[in-house]
C-alpha cells in the first residue's frame, strides 16, 4: 500500500493552548491519510473541556481520556493499543511537525530495506527565541551504535506492530523511557535510519531547563543501566556511565573525557550549554 493510514498520538496535560499549535500542525500535513489520536492524561475538568473542543473541530481526531494523570508513557500506551494506522509517529503536545514530515517518512519507509524505526533531526526554540537544529544528517543506527548513545531522539515513525510487540513504553522507568523503546525496536527488527531531514519543532522558549531534570535523567540512565547490564559491552557501559556522571553534576571534564573518549565530546559541549542556561537564569 503506497498510502498506508498513519497514526499520529498526542499525549497531554492541562495544555491546551500549546495542544491547538501541535494538532494544527498534524492536521495540516501534507500527507493526508492520517488518524490523530490525543490522549488527555488527568487534566482538569476545565482543561479537559477545552481539549475535547478543540478535538470536536476535526473529523480525524480521536480523544481518549485517562480520569487521572498515569504520565505521558502510559497515555502513548493508550494510544498504541487504540490506534488503526499501519504506522505510528508521536507528537508532544507543545511542539510541532512541519507540513511535510508524514509524507518524508512513508516515501522513505518504502526506499529502504525493512528499517525497525525512522527519525529525523529537530528543530529547537530555545527561551529567548534563538533557533538551533541538530542531528540533520543522515545516518544508520544499529544495535552497537544505539546502546552507546540515544541517536534518535524523542520520536520515531514506525510499524504500529512493532510497537505492539514490544510492548510499547515501560511505565517502569522516571526517564529515558524513549531511549529505552529504540534500544528495544532496534534489538528486535533491526537496524533504524535517521533521514538527512529536520521536521519536527521542539519549542523549550516557554521552558528553560532546570537542576530536577538532570536529576530525573541521573535516574533514568540508572534505571537503564540496571535493566540491560547483562548485555551492554563494556565500551557501552562507559557510555551510559558517562551520561550518568553527566546528569549526576560531574564537573571535572578530563574525568567525563576519560569515560567516554572523543565518542561524547558534542553531547558534552552541548550538555555544559544547558547547564550554563540554569545558571543564568537562577
Amino acid at each position: 500500500m503506497l498510502d498506508p493510514l498513519v497514526t499520529i498520538y498526542i499525549p497531554t496535560h492541562n495544555r491546551p493552548e500549546m495542544l491547538a499549535r501541535a494538532l494544527k500542525s498534524a492536521i495540516e500535513q501534507e500527507y493526508s491519510n492520517i488518524e490523530i489520536i490525543v490522549v488527555d492524561d488527568g487534566s482538569t475538568e476545565e482543561n479537559y473541556v477545552k481539549v475535547a473542543e478543540l478535538c470536536k473541530r476535526y473529523n480525524n481526531v480521536i480523544l481518549l481520556r485517562q480520569q487521572t494523570s498515569a504520565g505521558a508513557c502510559a497515555a502513548r500506551n493508550l494510544a498504541i493499543t487504540t490506534a488503526s494506522g499501519q504506522f505510528i509517529t508521536g507528537l508532544d503536545d507543545d511542539d510541532e511537525f512541519l507540513p511535510g514530515r508524514i509524507s518524508a517518512f512513508v516515501v522513505n519507509w518504502h526506499k529502504l530495506t525493512s528499517p525497525s524505526l525512522l527519525c529525523t533531526g529537530y528543530r529547537f526554540i530555545l527561551p529567548g527565541g534563538a533557533v538551533v537544529c541538530s542531528g540533520g544528517t543522515e545516518r544508520s543506527i544499529d544495535r552497537a551504535r544505539i546502546f552507546h548513545i540515544n541517536d534518535v531522539g524523542n520520536q520515531v515513525f514506525t510499524r504500529t506492530a512493532y510497537l505492539r510487540q514490544i510492548s510499547g513504553f515501560d511505565t517502569a522507568l522516571v526517564a529515558c523511557q524513549d531511549y529505552d523503546v529504540w534500544m528495544r525496536l532496534i534489538t528486535t527488527f533491526g537496524t533504524g535510519y535517521r533521514l538527512a531531514l529536520v521536521n519536527y519543532v521542539v519549542h523549550q522558549e516557554h521552558d528553560s531547563p532546570r537542576i530536577s531534570q538532570f536529576d530525573k535523567r541521573l535516574r533514568g540512565h540508572n534505571q537503564l543501566i540496571n535493566k540491560y547490564q547483562a548485555v551492554l559491552t563494556t565500551e557501552q557501559l562507559r557510555s551510559q556511565r558517562f551520561f550518568c556522571a553527566l546528569y549526576g553534576g560531574e564537573k571535572n571534564l578530563w574525568r567525563l573525557l576519560k569515560l567516554s573518549g572523543w565518542r561524547h565530546l558534542l553531547v558534552l559541549v552541548k550538555f555544559m550549554l544547558a547547564r550554563a542556561m540554569i545558571r543564568h537564569d537562577s
